[in-house]
């Protein structure tokens, strides 16, 4: 052998002797791995959430970080036992978490819960690589109040000022997977939640309102960086405000890029259904504008709304009623009309007739017509019944006209009935409504 054999021998054992020594002590650190993780000790670890936390997210919160305090142990028979406390954002909570190393392979599961509350969180995972992984969460079924403390924290900063004396109670859950695979190599996840049994109640620019018995489910799907917003199909028992009751509430939301579509929603009302249909609601602007369709709502329970009656009645009415949301800061009904049913009829007993007897006379109807008029207010039969609400240039000033054809008997005479009516004025003197509502900012509250 020449001696340049011989050096590329020599370097030859070297490189061998090298890669045997890499590879013992790459055991060693492998094996020493178990003894450093519990006896090294970890400080505390410390996560900026700002960056996840934006617009109003962010005002939800006083504090955008997470803390970790970490003790690592042995666990048996395998694997570590893990025990961690900290901050998450405002409050205190504490975790456990078991996890198990194979060669290539790490999965364990987790439970978290925040101190002082019934808010528990558990998870399992499994990590095979830096693009093959996946894991499962849950929060299950937990009983919450407007007195819960996280909810509290977080609505003591949602809820507006005109809205006051909030009470509720209901049942929450959720239910998150994600996944990263070799055949997919980008993140993907689902997250579905749930709202049960929810009944609450408020005041609202100084009227009261109630809802009981809503359920909804909603959720996000996302891949990447892209997300999809679960359609919403929230269901409630019943509905109070202004005065007005609806039941078997129900509605059918979509999410589109920049803002919410509405693509039904109806109630049981007064008798009837009432339903809206393509209602766009744009969240950064909140500004909306539909129709509300009613059909066979009874003839009384609306007459009851207008100051000009007083009495009672049968029948079933029909109709639209459309409406304008404006800034989230005024609701505004537009021009609305109903109608009575065509080819069927109704009665009125108007009990008070001095409101539509006082607008005939500042229309220059005669005393004696006036008079023989009251009588038959106090029972006449119907076969038209339209009632028209025209709101003026300025929004506020309205005109609401009455319509009623028909006949009352007295005795052995009977005698046709057409009469049109119109009162002048506010929408809330002539429509008791309530449906007029402001939300205070903190602009408003500067002035």
């Amino acid at each position: 052998m020449d001696g340049t054999g011989r050096k590329t021998h020599k370097w030859r054992r070297r490189l061998l002797i090298a890669a045997v020594a890499v590879v013992f002590a790459a055991a060693a650190f492998v094996l020493s791995i178990p003894f450093l993780l519990t006896h090294v000790p970890i400080p505390v670890l410390e996560l900026d959430a700002s960056p996840y936390l934006k617009g109003k997210a962010a005002e939800l919160v006083s504090s955008k970080k997470a803390t970790a305090d970490i003790d690592i142990m042995r666990g048996k028979p395998d694997g570590f036992r893990i025990r961690a406390s900290g901050t998450l954002l405002d409050w205190p909570y504490s975790a456990s978490a078991h996890v198990r190393f194979g060669f290539i392979r790490a999965e364990g599961d987790l439970a978290l819960t925040l101190d002082g509350t019934d808010w528990k969180a558990y998870a399992d995972f499994s990590v095979r690589g830096k693009r093959d992984w996946s894991f499962t969460a849950s929060i299950p079924e937990t009983h919450v109040t407007q007195d819960n403390e996280v909810l509290a924290s977080i609505l003591s900063r949602a809820v507006p000022p005109s809205i006051s004396n909030l009470v509720f109670s209901g049942t929450f859950k959720l239910d998150a997977s994600g996944e990263c695979t070799p055949g997919r190599p980008v993140p993907a996840w689902t997250a579905r939640c749930s709202l049960s049994n929810v009944d609450a109640s408020l005041v609202t620019g100084g009227k009261p309102a109630r809802i009981d018995g809503l359920k909804v489910r909603f959720g996000a799907d996302g891949i990447a960086d892209h997300r999809d917003i679960a359609p919403l199909f929230p269901r409630a028992d019943a509905v109070e405000f202004a005065g007005f009751t609806l039941s078997n509430v129900f509605a059918s939301v979509r999410a589109t890029e920049r803002s919410y579509l509405v693509t039904e929603a109806g109630a049981d009302c007064c008798g009837g259904e009432l339903r809206l249909y393509s209602l766009f609601l744009d969240p950064e602007r909140l500004s909306a504008g539909a129709t509300v369709f009613a059909d066979g709502i009874d003839a009384g329970q609306v007459l009851s709304r207008l100051a000009c009656f007083r009495g009672q009645a049968s029948g079933r009415l029909h109709g639209k009623m459309p409406f304008f949301l404006k800034g989230g800061r005024e609701l505004r009904i537009k021009n609305t009309y109903l109608f009575s049913t065509p080819g069927e009829s109704g009665k009125l007993r108007i009990d008070d007739p001095n409101p539509i007897l006082d607008n005939l006379e500042l229309g220059g109807v005669p005393e004696a017509e006036r008079g023989n008029l009251a009588k038959v207010l106090a029972d006449l039969d119907y076969n038209v019944l339209k009632i028209e609400l025209a709101r003026g240039e300025d929004g506020e000033d309205a005109t609401l006209g009455v319509k009623i054809e028909g006949s009352a008997t007295r005795g052995n005479t009977t005698v046709p009935v057409n009469l049109n009516i119109a009162f002048h004025g506010d929408v809330d003197e002539i429509v008791n409504l309530g449906l007029k509502f402001k939300r205070h900012t903190g602009k408003e509250k500067q002035k």
